[in-house]
């Protein structure tokens, strides 16, 4: 199988959620300390449980998980090419043939070789022949045998086949073109991988297997690992694809002094209708919570005690001790302090724009404007502001 590795631009998505999540904790905490430039509202929310994940962003591109550059194992003059650019095929059609005269030739005086060769061996048998003699024409038997397999092979080898179902992507054949046999062990005339597609006599592609190729830059390597789950924007797909990591690269490269990692995701199933060179977005999940208690982090306040929640019991809101597990975004693990099911505030910040009386913007989770916050992570290890971790 022959994956082409790509570079490309890739954008931290660590770096991109820690910066929105630090706006977040900036903004809520900022307009708590600062009565004069902020109102606070707040909504009751119901604590329940969900799926909370860690995750790197990378950008990168679709490729077709196998690719097989042909050419011909013999050498000879193109009688047929059956193969057309954008043509399906199946495993072991005929693509194209060279002139097989002469090979079915060899494949008959090799035969008649043999036939000879067994008439010695049966011969020593019948007279009693020496040992040295049975023992040389037997030897010249076993010769006459390979040689005949292997006229046999060149003979085959004279209909260039697929080896894999897919599309032709290229054909560079015409009919009465001569071809110079590649070295091809046994005359096998499947894929030389050391050929490029441009040369190749037939380029077949995988249309319903595909990889995509990204990078990841040395913050981030570290945190993801071979097997990892990958949720992918396709372009061109209507729906989110998923994935698997199936390599990552030991050897990185290097762009305005940021070292960056190949890797290779895996797209899961058979997935028609893609294209190779597409764009892809992957979102690379190196850690996720099933079943947790998840709560929004502008829940969250922060005292000289530690961190605590707004908890509603009996109409009132009640200071509630929390410890926080991991944080993804704008949602938070609670790992004890609260159980599902329990009420607690949730705080709207609303800054007042200056100079405008009466105007305000809203601050809980949208910026300036209508824009979201975009969806992300901690760094693994990174503590949230008032003492919840989020870590690995």
């Amino acid at each position: 199988m022959l994956r082409r590795a790509r570079v490309h631009p890739w954008l931290t998505g660590t770096t991109a959620a820690v910066l929105a999540a630090g706006v977040a904790v900036a903004v809520y905490f900022g307009t708590k300390s600062d009565p004069a430039a902020a109102q606070a509202t707040t909504t009751t929310e119901i604590v329940s449980t969900g799926t909370i994940r860690q995750s790197v962003s990378a950008s990168g591109t679709l490729a077709p998980a196998d690719e097989q550059s042909l050419d011909f194992a013999v050498s000879g003059t193109v009688t047929h090419v059956d193969a057309k650019q954008g043509q399906r095929v199946r495993k072991g059609q005929v693509l194209a043939t060279v002139d097989s005269a002469a090979l079915a030739s060899s494949v008959a005086s090799a035969r008649a070789t043999v036939a000879n060769a067994k008439a010695k061996v049966d011969d020593d048998a019948t007279n009693d022949a020496s040992d040295t003699q049975t023992a040389a024409d037997k030897a010249s038997l076993k010769a006459a045998r390979n040689q005949l397999a292997s006229a046999k092979d060149q003979l085959a080898a004279a209909k260039l086949t697929s080896p894999i179902s897919g599309l032709v992507a290229e054909v560079n054949l015409s009919v009465g073109q001569s071809v110079s046999g590649n070295s091809s062990p046994s005359g096998n005339n499947s894929a030389d991988s050391s050929s490029s597609s441009s040369s190749a006599a037939v380029l077949v592609i995988s249309d319903r297997s595909w990889v995509v190729n990204a990078t990841v830059d040395a913050n981030s390597v570290g945190l993801i690992k071979v097997g990892n789950q990958a949720q992918l924007a396709v372009d061109g797909a209507s729906q989110t694809l998923y994935g698997t990591i199936a390599s990552i690269g030991l050897v990185s490269s290097s762009s305005s002094g940021t070292a960056s990692y190949p890797v290779v995701v895996d797209v899961t199933g058979a997935q028609r209708a893609l294209h190779d060179g597409s764009s892809v977005t992957a979102t690379l999940i190196y850690k996720q919570l099933a079943n947790v208690l998840v709560v929004p982090l502008l829940a969250l306040h922060r005292s000289s005690d530690g961190t605590y929640v707004e908890k509603m019991v009996s109409g009132k809101a009640v200071r509630t001790a929390v410890t926080v597990g991991i944080t993804s975004g704008l949602q938070v693990q609670i790992t004890s302090g609260l159980r599902s099911g329990d009420s607690i505030q949730v705080q709207q910040a609303v800054r007042r724009s200056s100079g405008t009386t009466g105007s305000t913007t809203r601050q809980g989770g949208n910026f300036p404007g209508g824009g979201n916050f975009p969806i992300g992570n901690f760094p693994a290890g990174a503590n949230f502001p008032g003492g919840g971790g989020g870590g690995n």
